[in-house]
């Protein structure tokens, strides 16, 4: 889907949440914030790369929207590795939109937010949240039933 910024900014209103995700190997880290950049989480919430540990972040998802009073939720990450593709279909699944930030974007911006070059798993997640906001974001599609098994099956036939 092609959007332009002023589309992606339109996406963002006063009901939504924004959820900023460090996707790593085994464990996450993630961050939640209004609109306007207000962070509603009190601190970075932790879940492990797993089906229980992506339903603990669904239910603190939750938890933040109903206490702050939200309608929608914008998911985003960086695509760095393969890990986040599992969260990607986890999040289709249950119907929150997932989209992606440029890790190189990411790299650029952190220093914004306190004058520090340094990178972590506790800064990252704000980053991510805060270019969301601004509508530096892309999406992306991952295929779904009968797309998805004829993907398959194609590079399964292009290996052998």
């Amino acid at each position: 889907m092609n959007l332009t910024q002023n589309d992606r900014l339109k996406q963002v209103t006063s009901d939504t949440l924004i959820v900023g995700v460090d996707v790593g190997s085994q464990t996450h880290f993630c961050r939640a914030f209004d609109w306007r950049g207000f962070e509603l989480s009190r601190r970075v919430f932790k879940f492990s790369n797993t089906g229980i540990g992506f339903l603990t972040f669904l239910r603190w998802t939750e938890e933040v929207m109903n206490k702050a009073e939200m309608k929608k939720v914008i998911v985003g990450c960086e695509p760095t590795g393969c890990y986040w593709l599992t969260f990607q279909k986890f999040l289709q699944n249950h119907g929150i939109q997932l989209v992606t930030v440029n890790p190189f974007t990411v790299n650029r911006s952190k220093e914004l937010d306190d004058n520090s070059p340094e990178k972590s798993d506790l800064k990252d997640p704000k980053t991510i949240a805060l270019l969301v906001k601004d509508g530096r974001y892309s999406t992306s599609y991952l295929p779904m039933h009968l797309m998805e098994r004829l993907r398959i099956e194609r590079d399964y036939q292009m290996v052998f």
